[in-house]
């Protein structure tokens, strides 16, 4: 038979008579420890949701803005080791009147390949044709 000596015996007299509060350190921790597991949980599902949007829209990594560059400067680029696709757009800022907004929102307008669909940076049709 195991004897048990006397702190052990005072720490059960102590946890039997505070009780209550070690139920509500447990519950805390428990409280908190969901928490994390649901943060974690939402976080990989955002990062899992926009890297299969990415794909497949096959959104661009590096983006490069120039103001004036010739044609050749595009084969140029698709030659550095690493570079799997280009693709060279007209882009211009615009200012959009939206009705039921007081103030113009700014957009942005891209031109698109005259063959075919764009390479990179997909567009994505909300309505319409």
């Amino acid at each position: 038979m195991i004897w048990m000596r006397a702190p052990d015996v005072k720490l059960l007299r102590d946890f039997r008579r505070l009780w209550a509060q070690a139920l509500a350190i447990a519950l805390v921790i428990a409280g908190g420890v969901a928490t994390l597991i649901l943060a974690v949980g939402s976080y990989r599902s955002l990062d899992e949701t926009r890297t299969a949007y990415y794909e497949r829209h096959r959104f661009a990594d590096v983006f490069a803005t120039v103001s004036r560059a010739p044609r050749t400067l595009v084969s140029k680029i698709a030659e550095i080791p690493g570079v799997a696709s280009v693709d060279a757009r007209i882009a211009k800022l615009v200012l959009l009147d939206i009705p039921d907004y007081l103030e113009p929102a700014t957009g942005e307008v891209k031109s698109l390949p005259e063959i075919g669909e764009a390479s990179l940076n997909l567009l994505y049709m909300r309505v319409g044709r």
